[in-house]
């Protein structure tokens, strides 16, 4: 993942944040309409768990609105 999120008390699964941003990440990379569309759908549908020592979900929600709109 290229993206550090800051860790907070009770923040977005970490876990969960990582598969989706480097799922959006390699879409991208890819040029694959397919794979972004793919991508695009998960950030839409992501539900991300709260968790002790979570990234922080400000930072990640703007991470995924910038994705989004990179994702077209």
């Amino acid at each position: 993942m290229s993206r550090d999120f800051v860790v907070v008390l009770r923040g977005y699964n970490r876990a969960e944040v990582d598969q989706v941003v480097a799922l959006a990440e390699e879409a991208l990379a890819s040029g694959n309409s397919v794979s972004q569309a793919a991508a695009r759908t998960a950030i839409s549908e992501a539900g991300f768990s709260v968790a002790l020592r979570g990234y922080d979900r400000g930072e990640v929600d703007q991470e995924l609105a910038r994705l989004l709109e990179k994702l077209g």
